[in-house]
């Protein structure tokens, strides 16, 4: 997954980051955060000196962070959730304990078909809602300690559920993105889906439990899923569980990652039939303009293959459909995804440049141009497809 940084460090230079790792012994002394009272009223944890110290490094933090926000009137409004989650952000183990518990132990209790968006599945998810409002309560409590206006309790609770999103956004777009665009199949059939150019966040939704999420958008077929990348985050997994040793994860999931490109997995594992060909092949954020993504669109559009692209901002949106344009990619789709990341992000190198996890999505297969005759492929009636779909249903019935 390619992310919009100027270098490998510095997600861990990220000021909130700093902070919350150095001071997680003050602010959560047994995992789990405490109030200010706690921890430096009448009878609290630490000294007046401890308290004198975090108050200095909350200051500091926030002057770093100043130089995060810059505004203009191109990213004003973003901005102004932004500054909230920020130091939401500083506060230690915020989320990280909370979710993996609860989302790996839950069902949705409304069809899948109709949780369409955030809104949707906030309703069907109040056990999480609950203790994040708690959360919110001793947050507020701090706030005085970081000098910047209180937003209000009630923000705070948005502000971590925004973060919420940020941490779901990729197992609910790659469910969806299942549910939406493979062929229906009995139910009990599995789906195979192949994710390209995976990294840590890919692998931590594994290794988080995450991924539960991309079985209750499709509680009808069990989900083999690939990943496949040569980066650092992907290498683990692929020692764990290679394409000789898949690894079931869950009663309905299995999992295979390979270390590598895409366009050498193919040759090695699909070309020779060693696995199935995947009903689609999705890629968060890939960076389509690098060296080695080309041969690997290529193939997928050669070989017909139904695609799902993430960008995280407009302008990576473009770049990639410029791309697509290049190579005479057909669309089914592309544009706002309704699972982004709510969690706003503003790079330091550059002001102006904003982006959220998945704010667009562009769905894709095959070519409008035969590249052997360079005419135009002729596109089926919609008649045609009707008495497709029909017949498709028809046989589906008989199976049943």
């Amino acid at each position: 997954m390619a992310r919009p940084t100027s270098g490998p460090s510095e997600a861990s230079k990220y000021p909130p980051t700093e902070f919350s790792l150095k001071y997680a012994k003050v602010l959560a002394p047994s995992g789990k955060l405490v109030s200010p009272e706690e921890c430096f009223g009448d009878g609290g944890l630490f000294n007046k000196d401890v308290e004198e110290k975090t108050r200095l490094a909350f200051k500091v933090t926030m002057k770093k962070l100043e130089k995060y926000n810059v505004a203009s009137d191109k990213n004003k409004e973003s901005l102004k959730t932004a500054r909230v989650d920020q130091v939401v952000e500083c506060f230690p183990n915020t989320l990280l304990k909370l979710l993996p518990n609860t989302i790996s132990k839950s069902k949705w209790s409304k069809k899948a078909k109709d949780i369409e968006n955030w809104d949707h599945w906030w309703e069907i998810h109040q056990k999480i809602l609950t203790p994040l409002k708690t959360q919110a309560a001793v947050i507020h409590k701090w706030w005085e300690y970081t000098g910047r206006q209180d937003p209000g309790e009630e923000e705070i609770v948005n502000s971590l559920k925004r973060l919420v999103t940020s941490v779901l956004t990729h197992p609910l777009t790659i469910g969806k993105a299942i549910a939406n665009y493979t062929p229906k199949r009995k139910k009990d059939t599995p789906k195979s889906i192949h994710l390209v150019g995976t990294d840590t966040p890919e692998a931590t939704m594994v290794y988080a439990g995450f991924y539960i999420e991309i079985l209750n958008a499709n509680p009808l077929n069990p989900i083999k899923l690939t990943m496949v990348s040569p980066s650092a985050g992907n290498r683990q997994l692929a020692k764990d569980c290679s394409p000789a040793s898949p690894m079931l994860i869950h009663d309905r999931c299995k999992l295979t990652a390979w270390d590598g490109l895409y366009h050498d997995f193919w040759e090695r594992y699909v070309q020779t039939k060693k696995m199935e060909r995947p009903e689609i092949v999705m890629a968060i954020h890939p960076r389509l303009e690098g060296e080695f993504w080309g041969p690997t669109v290529d193939l997928l559009l050669d070989e017909n293959i139904k695609c799902v692209f993430t960008c995280f901002n407009t302008e990576q949106y473009k770049q990639a459909q410029e791309r697509l344009d290049y190579v005479f990619a057909k669309y089914i789709y592309k544009g706002p995804n309704p699972w982004v990341s709510g969690n706003v992000k503003q790079t330091p190198h550059d002001p102006n440049m904003v982006w959220a996890s998945n704010q667009y999505i562009i769905v894709f297969q095959g070519r409008t141009v035969d590249m052997k005759t360079l005419t135009l492929i002729e596109e089926p009636t919609e008649e045609n497809l009707n008495d497709a779909e029909a017949e498709f249903e028809r046989l589906l019935e008989q199976n049943e």
